[in-house]
């Protein structure tokens, strides 16, 4: 018996719908890459405060992450027919203009800060988090500020972790391809397990979380599924499952049920954001905005020390002392975080496009 999926919208091919929630998610996903770093490292007010904390930053938005490995699997073999050394070799090249240019330029841009701040300014709590001052670092401290000089094993700009994991997965993609073709649901399984178990290769870049769901997402493409038709299959299950398990996931934050709960969640939140997004699609009551799509890598890249520096100087306007001065400063360093990062943005497309290429990667 086939399965049962509400009809796409009559003007939508399912892949135009698959397309724009693809584009709709790419800004709401790093939104909640910043709701994660706003976890309010201050002693928090308020039970509501907690509870509201903890399900946004330590639960809903933690499918982010995951979710952008799943859809740069899918798009890294989107419409392949073969996977040629030649195909390899170009999807590199591809990967280096919109990946490594950027990674790296956002990293030197944090040592040239970082360097100023400290030696020129004299600013010594004006840096990037925990590192060793600068008049300490030897030739290996510079360079590996690109891969893993914060604790525990983080790049300079840690929230590009991402992208080093990202690009070490996707030099890894043939062996991916591979598993894929010849035995995808063991291969699957056998990364499921891997990720579920909490395996770790003990290689700085090599991420077990990273190539699981990134496989998931090639498995999809190269078996030329679309992702919205797949996860309709169990949208209404989604639409019940996610809330309550999102629920009792930040109910037993700190407990043993949330080692089965937190995965479970990771999973099925993917499925139910794939879900209404695309409804809200279909329905044509939300659209793909061009700008903050673009400039969402953007946002991601700048916003580290910006919203630690807006925290840090809001705390001396509104003490810590009640649950509404906890919301502020959870709520407000992050919305102007992303207000001041899209202006900055606008002004280099405005101005200096050209300076696109570094700061948020040429897509051809």
């Amino acid at each position: 018996m086939k399965h049962i999926c509400i009809p796409l919208f009559p003007n939508m091919t399912p892949q135009e719908v698959q397309s724009k929630t693809i584009a709709w998610l790419r800004f709401p996903m790093i939104i909640g890459v910043l709701l994660i770093h706003s976890y309010n490292p201050i002693h928090p007010k308020g039970e509501v405060f907690v509870f509201v904390r903890n399900l946004s930053s330590e639960v809903v938005a933690r499918f982010c992450v995951p979710l952008f490995f799943l859809i740069a699997g899918y798009l890294f073999f989107y419409k392949l027919k073969q996977f040629t050394g030649a195909t390899y070799r170009e999807k590199l090249r591809k990967r280096a203009s919109s990946l490594l240019v950027p990674y790296l330029f956002w990293n030197l841009w944090a040592i040239i800060t970082y360097v100023v701040l400290q030696e020129v300014f004299e600013l010594r709590t004006l840096a990037y988090g925990p590192v060793d001052r600068v008049e300490t670092w030897q030739i290996a401290d510079y360079l590996r500020c690109f891969w893993d000089i914060r604790a525990p094993h983080y790049p300079l700009v840690y929230p590009l972790w991402f992208v080093r994991d990202l690009m070490v997965t996707v030099l890894l993609t043939p062996l991916v391809y591979a598993g894929i073709k010849r035995l995808p649901h063991l291969f699957i399984a056998a990364l499921f397990v891997a990720w579920i178990g909490g395996f770790s290769f003990r290689v700085t870049g090599l991420n077990t979380g990273a190539i699981f769901f990134f496989s998931i997402g090639a498995l999809l493409s190269i078996q030329g599924r679309n992702m919205v038709t797949e996860c309709r299959k169990i949208q209404r299950f989604s639409w019940v499952a996610y809330p309550a398990i999102a629920l009792a996931d930040t109910l037993c934050k700190g407990t043993v049920a949330t080692t089965y709960l937190h995965p479970a969640g990771l999973l099925l939140g993917i499925v139910f954001t794939f879900n209404i997004t695309s409804w809200f699609i279909e329905k044509e009551k939300i659209r793909p905005r061009h700008f903050l799509a673009s400039g969402s890598f953007f946002v991601y890249a700048a916003h580290e020390q910006m919203l630690s520096q807006i925290r840090k100087t809001l705390v001396t306007f509104v003490p810590d002392t009640s649950e509404t001065a906890s919301f502020i400063l959870y709520l407000l360093p992050l919305l102007l975080t992303v207000g001041i990062t899209l202006a900055l943005y606008y002004l280099q497309q405005r101005f200096v496009p050209a300076l696109s290429r570094f700061t948020v990667g040429k897509r051809d």
